[in-house]
């Protein structure tokens, strides 16, 4: 378990940057076009560009995922898998889209791993990794993609995606969706859930129904709210946190404005229980709120995500909203750190005395 775990995190960060350029290119872009007003060719190839890129992401994480588990050799089936998931070769299937690129990713890896244990003539083995592996890999993947996985898998995503797509478009179900996405990026802070709930936004990036963009603004709070909680709560009740806490505050606040969610581990590590729940709570009030109002953005973190959101009022009450209730809830549920260390101190006295 802990094997797929390494290898789809290996995956999703060698993604980033890609997201990251394609997504601030496109922000960027459209801007230029919203509030200049000049469609210049330049502006419109560089976006056509990005979302070039954002068609690559499946097969880069495929590509990465497999890399993971079978080294350089599995880079090239993992992308071959990982295209095919996301462009069907075959006429009437289907883009099985992140749930495909995710099994081709671990197909390639671990074929890789099965194709090096066959033996070969000692003259072939310095061409079997280069040569004959990927080569008979990435024909393995483009069948097994191109065929039972397109139709099989493409067909549960098209359902997926098409359920996706009804609970966002009904309002009375729609919060629902961005309470649990957002909550999961809360949760640890960077760790596999946010990841998880990060990649999913991505697979639907491209999305003709804009269905990506509106998920992608969903979860702007439970990437902004944890940090931003926990350093704005430190500064108000300072006698409830402690000095090294106090001080981490202001570089808190600054990387959840810019989306860096993992500021927040070292308050989740001396307090979990008080700080992951009141964030989570926090981050699905505001993507709640962000999905119940349809509002999407192309930014892709912090602040970034301003400039292109669709309802800029609602984008900010929503985060705000968020961090208010996390850092209310904090506040509220910490006791004085002076009262904690003195029962800490009465509880290793007591423990002394008994073991004397």
């Amino acid at each position: 378990m802990r094997k797929v775990q390494q290898a789809l995190m290996t995956g999703v960060s060698y993604m980033l940057p890609f997201i990251v350029f394609a997504g601030m290119t496109i922000a960027v872009t459209e801007m230029y076009s919203q509030y200049i007003q000049a469609d210049t060719v330049s502006m419109t190839t560089l976006n056509g560009f990005a979302w070039v890129m954002i068609d690559m992401i499946p097969a880069i994480f495929a590509a990465y995922v497999a890399y993971a588990i079978g080294d350089k050799a599995a880079i090239a089936p993992g992308f071959i898998g990982g295209y095919i998931a996301a462009h069907p070769t075959i006429e009437n299937t289907s883009s099985s889209g992140f749930l495909g690129a995710i099994l081709a990713g671990f197909l390639a890896g671990y074929a890789v791993l099965y194709f090096r244990k066959i033996p070969v003539p000692e003259f072939m083995e310095s061409i079997k990794k280069t040569l004959f592996i990927p080569v008979l890999t990435g024909w393995f993947l483009y069948f097994i993609m191109a065929y039972p996985v397109a139709i099989s898998i493409g067909a549960l995503n098209d359902f997926i995606i098409a359920s996706l797509i009804s609970l966002s478009e009904a309002p009375q179900y729609a919060f629902l969706l961005g309470a649990i996405l957002s909550a999961m990026c809360a949760f640890d802070m960077g760790g596999p859930l946010n990841k998880i709930a990060i990649t999913f936004v991505f697979a639907l990036w491209n999305e003709p129904s804009g269905i990506g963009f509106r998920v992608n603004a969903a979860v702007f709070p439970g990437i902004m709210v944890p940090a931003l909680s926990v350093g704005i709560a430190s500064l108000i009740a300072k006698s409830k946190f402690s000095e090294a806490e106090v001080k981490m505050a202001p570089g808190s606040i600054l990387s959840g404005l810019v989306g860096i969610t993992e500021a927040a581990l070292p308050y989740a590590f001396q307090d979990p229980l008080r700080v992951i729940g009141p964030n989570m709570l926090g981050a699905a009030i505001g993507g709640a709120i962000m999905m119940a109002f349809g509002v999407s953005t192309a930014g892709v973190s912090g602040v970034f995500g301003l400039p292109m959101a669709s309802n800029l009022f609602i984008f900010i009450l929503a985060i705000t909203i968020g961090v208010a209730c996390s850092v209310g809830l904090q506040v509220l549920v910490r006791k004085p750190r002076i009262e904690e260390d003195e029962k800490a101190q009465n509880e290793n006295d007591l423990d002394f005395d008994i073991t004397i």
